[in-house]
């Protein structure tokens, strides 16, 4: 007979919930970039042509949404590494040296021979 194993669910991926294609985020931003393309589009096709308006309008709309959408880097998402990236560059890189460790203490010397005469074993 043969045996039945608990296995947890893999958490590792996100779902692929629209269509089994896309992730929630992915749709999103695929969103935002027909909304992009649309509002353009609407704008310059009252000046210019459809034809050219429309294909003017791709170049904003899919410039946001294929990027964010589809581009990985080292296993983050463009919209995560660009937040970890901006969150890295305005962190603060002074080093507070709060260590008061002279050798010519005489206090700070005594403890430091101290160290050395003791005897480490594991």
């Amino acid at each position: 007979m043969a045996r039945l194993y608990r296995i947890s669910a893999d958490t590792s991926e996100k779902e692929k919930a629209v269509g089994g294609i896309l992730t929630f985020g992915q749709a999103g931003w695929l969103v935002l970039g027909l909304i992009i393309f649309g509002v353009v589009f609407i704008g310059l096709s009252r000046l210019i042509p459809a034809v050219l308006a429309g294909i003017i309008a791709l170049i904003p709309g899919l410039g946001v949404a294929l990027p964010f959408a589809f581009f990985k880097k080292g296993e983050l998402t463009l919209t995560q590494y660009l937040m970890w990236r901006f969150k890295f560059e305005r962190k603060n890189r002074y080093m507070v040296n709060t260590l008061t460790y002279r050798l010519d203490r005489p206090e700070d010397y005594a403890r430091e021979q101290e160290l050395k005469e003791v005897e480490f074993r594991v």
